[in-house]
């Protein structure tokens, strides 16, 4: 019998145990490793943090679809991956072989190696970290510092000041506040964050935190009671040392199949993947979604030895949704900007027909609002 491992419970692989749930593979044992027994949903954090959804909404219930898929559950995590020898060492010590492994363990938030910040900074991955969020944000307290001004900083800047009301500080070290948004949308969301009393500061990079003080390079320091760091992403550290090819940022070398070009029994979807065909493909989700189905089908013929593989090829924008924490959302979309309560309701939709969908593959009761 042939072993297929999933590391991670991330976008691309709910649709591989969907598809498995579906249709199972003959001869194939799979494991799903995770970290923990429960996997949020990125996409709806920054609406609990509002206070829009309940937890139970943006919870996945890993053993649940692990049992749709008929799979096995291993809730330890991955510690090494030992490419050569076709073996992943889980966080428990134990040491799973596998035929065939797919990684979709997302990213890691990038300037964690500063001075301070694991000490001082409310660090958002694992995801279950950011659920102390909303608890240490609402003390009574001084200013809330946000550090990183992707379309992710931005959804917490303005959905820790809906509901804390603390003065919030937005910190990012770039001019463009979100990170590779159109100019329509820079100026929509810098107005919003100046309506909403929310500070911007561009251009500042932080040298190092302290207790209760963020030093810039300049020599400048900002005070804060509470720092939420939500910056850009870097490669997990699984894969430098584990003997598969990576690319120049560290993440898992991948061809347009999401197959690995030195070890064809390894494949990798979402962020962790590093594409090497030239193609660009933004470490977002909605990326991620699109890869599943390629994914599973890819997985299915290299185990069967049936069919050849399939290429991705990321489409060339997406809409984009970012919850402004007040029962509205930015919209940006072609160049365009939209903002206003349809655009909530718009993501709202969205997010809740992509976790009924698998929350109902894994028998969970998809909680009303």
């Amino acid at each position: 019998m042939k072993r297929l491992v999933l590391v991670g419970p991330g976008h691309a692989h709910l649709y591989v145990l969907e598809a498995l749930a579906r249709a199972p593979l003959p001869d194939v044992e799979t494991v799903l490793v995770s970290l923990g027994t429960r996997q949020l949903y990125s996409g709806m954090l920054p609406g609990w943090i509002a206070g829009d959804h309940a937890l139970e909404q943006l919870s996945f219930e890993l053993e649940g679809l692990a049992r749709a898929a008929k799979a096995r559950l291993e809730p330890s995590g991955a510690l090494a991956l030992r490419a050569d020898q076709r073996e992943l060492q889980l966080g428990d010590g134990r040491v799973l072989g596998y035929d065939v492994a797919s990684f979709d363990i997302g990213s890691l938030p990038a300037g964690t190696e500063l001075p301070g910040v694991k000490e001082h900074a409310l660090v958002l991955k694992p995801l279950e970290r950011a659920l102390a969020v909303l608890s240490e944000a609402s003390q009574p307290l001084g200013p809330l510092l946000v550090v990183g001004g992707g379309a992710a900083g931005v959804e917490l800047a303005l959905c820790l000041q809906a509901r804390t009301r603390r003065p919030t500080l937005l910190l990012e070290r770039g001019e463009e506040v979100p990170r590779g948004a159109s100019r329509a949308a820079r100026r929509l969301i810098r107005g919003l964050l100046a309506q909403r009393g929310v500070e911007l500061r561009t251009g500042a990079a932080l040298a190092s935190l302290e207790p209760g003080s963020a030093r810039l390079e300049s020599g400048e320091s900002l005070p804060f009671t509470t720092c939420v760091w939500a910056t850009g992403a870097r490669a997990p550290e699984l894969f430098a040392p584990s003997g598969a090819a990576v690319d120049a940022q560290g993440y898992l070398a991948v061809e347009d199949t999401l197959r690995s070009p030195s070890h064809p029994e390894l494949f990798a979807a979402g962020d962790c993947a590093g594409f090497i065909s030239g193609q660009r493909v933004p470490k977002a989700g909605v990326y991620a979604v699109r890869q599943g189905p390629v994914l599973s089908a890819n997985l299915r013929a290299a185990l069967t030895g049936e069919g050849a593989l399939r290429p991705y090829h990321a489409q060339a924008g997406f809409l984009s949704l970012m919850n402004a924490g007040d029962g509205t959302a930015v919209a940006a979309w072609k160049g365009l900007a939209f903002h206003g309560r349809a655009m909530w309701h718009l993501k709202d939709a969205i997010d809740r027909r992509f976790m009924a969908r698998f929350q109902r593959l894994a028998g969970q009761r998809s909680e009303a609002r």
